[in-house]
Order: structure tokens, then C-alpha cells, then sequence
């Protein structure tokens, strides 16, 4: 996906400028101390080094003020990269699929000048997906991971290295942003941590190199899986009307009508070609399959739009569209013989105590509706007797 690929270059990067600028300090380290230790020498071969003012040499053990602050200011940027990451991944998942998004309890308001003035859905679609992502942003990390759990249906806290590590980092990344290094009595308390400052020693970002790149692969896997099984989420079974396939060749001039945002009436609804699509397949003779469904006076609407294309020339294509048969009522287990008998000789001596029909239904692993159409039909047949609260009526 576009968005861990990004991630991935951006640390890449960040690692590599660490590493250079490191290099750089060691060996600029390096040669002004045989400069100073043999400058005669150097002076003879025309070698001559003038240090500047502003760069200090740091002495053996301890760690310049320029590669601490090289640390923390890399440090910040890697955190802020993971921000971008967790919250651009949304937007992907959103540009594949809007099934996670459809909540039911969130409403938007966009005024209808906007609505009416709105060239495609994609206006629409970009304004939900920016609102969201505007609250993602300001709520901080806590907030991200209650809304990958929510929305996403994935747990990032349980990923290594876990919520602990990651919000450990999001908090020093504040100290050394909002307050310069200095810690507050929130990050003593919580990290035990007894000193006034804090700063980004080598190990430390070297460990969240790694963390951040393990903890960012892990959320990408999951993606993909709840991508695949499009996050577990069960569609309503709404079967279509009607169907159809176009075998359209590809030396044909492309019309707008393939367009997903392409619109038509149907009856008296307008309908977007976008919302009857379901998939392309190319073909190795230079066509192409197009899938689409939806009610049955959509479909009549469009395959006659597509026809009169046809007729005129301007497309090559064959269409097959094939109608459901609706069928309103479910279909009954038809009461045989055998299923009479079979209940029936579930069925303890009468009189029954109430509710005898659901009990003998699960002992059989039938409908409670059967067992007692069932009953009702052995009644009739004088096989079985009348019962009114309990009592057999003569």
C-alpha cells in the first residue's frame, strides 16, 4: 500500500541523515584533533585547517550538544512520520473501501449549496474522510488507537512494542517540542523517571528506528487481511433484480457512460453507473467483461441508453441481462408424512404444559413455526386433541 511505502522511505531517510551527520561530526572530530596534535607536519604538506568558532570538539565519553540535538530533532520527525502514517492509512482504507466508515450514529451536515454544487460523489466522499481524519489528528494517540479499534476492527495497542513504548514516545516527543527537554510531574509519575530534562541518547533512537518500522509493518498486515475480508463486516442480503454482463471491445471509443459518476434516469430517480458496478475483467481478445446490477428499471434504463450507443456505432459491445425471478413468500417445510410422525412421536402425552411446541422444536432442530403447524395439522386430522391453557377440550 502507498502510505507504508512512504513510511518506510521517510524513516529510511531520517536513519540515513542520522547516520551521515554522525559521520560527519566523527570525522570532522577526527581531523581537528591531529590538527591540533600535529599541525607543523600538516602545515608541510600545505594542509591547514581553520576550526570554527561555532564547532566544539566533544571530549572523550560524552556526546556533543550538536549529536544531541541531531538525536532529538530526528526523534521528533520520526514520531510525527508515525502520526502521518496511522492517519494517511485511513484515507487509503477509505479510498478502497467505505464499509468500515458507514456508521450509523454519525451525522454530517453539508449545506445543500455545496451538496447541489458538488461535481461527483468524490467531493462529498473527501469531505467525510477529512472531517474524520481532522479529529484524528487533534485527539493525539489514545484517540488513534480507539479509532483503528472502533473503525478498523484492529488493536494497534497490542502490537509490539504495545501502547506503553509507543505512548512513551508520543510523550517525550512532547517534552522536547512544547516545554525544550523539560519534564513535567505527568512523565516523572508515570515513567519513574526522577531527572528535570530529557533528551534522545543514540540507543534509544536506534530502538525506535526498529519499533516504529516493526510496529508499522504489523498494522499494514493486518490491513491487508481485513482488506481482503472486507473488515468481517456481513452486507445485508439484498439480492438484485437484475444483472449484467458487457463484453465491450477496447477499439472502441471510450464513452462517458462507463464513467462511474455517469448519471441517468431511471423511472424518476436519477442513478449513478457507480452504484450498479461490480467488476471488470479484461479478456485476451483486446475486450473487456463489465459486471453490473441493481433493480430491474435501473438496469432496463441503462442496457437502453447502452443499446441506442450501439446502434448509432459508437461502441462495440454485446449485453446479456438476466432478470430474478422475485419470490416474496418463504418458502415452508412442506409437512410429510414422515415429519408428522416424527413429531408427533416427540410429543409427550397430553394435556401439554404451555410452550410445548418450542421445546419439542429444539429437541428436533426444527422452527418453533413448524412444529406448531405441524401440531395444528394433527389436530385437525383427529390424531390429536384440542388444548385451551392447559386442558384438553372434548
Amino acid at each position: 500500500m502507498t502510505t507504508f511505502d512512504q513510511f518506510n522511505k521517510e524513516l529510511t531517510k531520517l536513519e540515513n541523515f542520522y547516520k551521515s551527520s554522525l559521520y560527519a561530526y566523527e570525522q570532522t572530530d577526527f581531523l581537528l584533533y591531529h590538527w591540533r596534535k600535529n599541525q607543523e607536519k600538516l602545515k608541510e604538506i600545505n594542509f591547514e585547517v581553520v576550526k570554527p568558532t561555532f564547532y566544539k570538539i566533544k571530549t572523550k565519553g560524552t556526546v556533543s550538544d550538536n549529536q544531541k540535538n541531531l538525536a532529538e530533532i530526528i526523534f521528533v520527525r520520526c514520531v510525527s512520520a508515525l502520526e502521518v502514517y496511522l492517519t494517511e492509512q485511513v484515507r487509503e482504507v477509505f479510498f478502497i473501501t467505505k464499509e468500515p466508515f458507514k456508521k450509523e450514529h454519525i451525522m454530517v451536515e453539508i449545506k445543500q449549496s455545496e451538496l447541489l454544487s458538488a461535481k461527483s460523489t468524490t467531493d462529498i466522499f473527501n469531505k467525510i474522510i477529512n472531517k474524520e481524519l481532522r479529529r484524528l489528528s487533534s485527539g493525539g494517540f489514545g484517540e488513534i488507537i480507539k479509532y483503528y479499534k472502533k473503525t478498523l476492527l484492529i488493536d494497534i495497542s497490542e502490537i509490539k512494542p504495545k501502547r506503553d513504548i509507543i505512548e512513551e514516545y508520543h510523550q517525550r516527543r512532547h517534552l522536547l517540542v512544547h516545554r525544550l527537554g523539560k519534564t513535567d510531574q505527568f512523565y516523572r509519575d508515570r515513567y519513574n523517571y526522577t531527572e528535570p530534562t530529557i533528551t534522545v541518547e543514540k540507543y534509544y533512537l536506534e530502538h525506535c528506528f526498529e519499533d516504529f518500522k516493526e510496529f508499522a509493518h504489523e498494522i499494514h498486515n493486518q490491513i491487508k487481511i481485513k482488506l481482503t475480508n472486507n473488515f468481517y463486516i456481513k452486507k445485508s442480503k439484498q439480492k438484485s433484480e437484475a444483472k449484467c454482463k458487457i463484453d465491450l471491445d477496447l477499439s472502441s471509443k471510450k464513452m462517458n457512460i462507463f464513467d462511474s459518476n455517469y448519471e441517468f434516469l431511471s423511472g424518476d430517480s436519477i442513478t449513478r453507473f457507480g452504484n450498479l458496478f461490480e467488476q471488470k475483467i479484461k479478456n485476451n481478445d483486446n475486450s473487456e467483461s463489465i459486471f453490473i446490477s441493481g433493480t430491474k428499471i435501473e438496469m432496463l434504463a441503462y442496457v437502453n441508453i447502452l443499446n441506442a450507443e450501439i446502434k448509432r456505432g459508437k461502441i462495440k459491445a454485446t449485453v446479456e441481462t438476466k432478470f430474478s425471478q422475485k419470490n416474496s413468500e418463504k418458502p415452508r417445510n412442506e409437512l410429510t408424512t414422515y415429519l408428522l410422525d416424527k413429531i408427533k412421536s416427540r410429543l409427550p402425552e397430553q394435556p401439554w404444559t404451555k410452550n410445548q411446541h418450542k421445546r419439542t422444536a429444539k429437541e428436533l432442530g426444527l422452527s418453533n413455526k413448524t412444529v406448531s403447524r405441524a401440531i395444528e395439522k394433527l389436530i385437525e386430522d383427529g390424531i390429536l386433541k384440542k388444548q385451551y391453557n392447559g386442558e384438553i377440550i372434548e
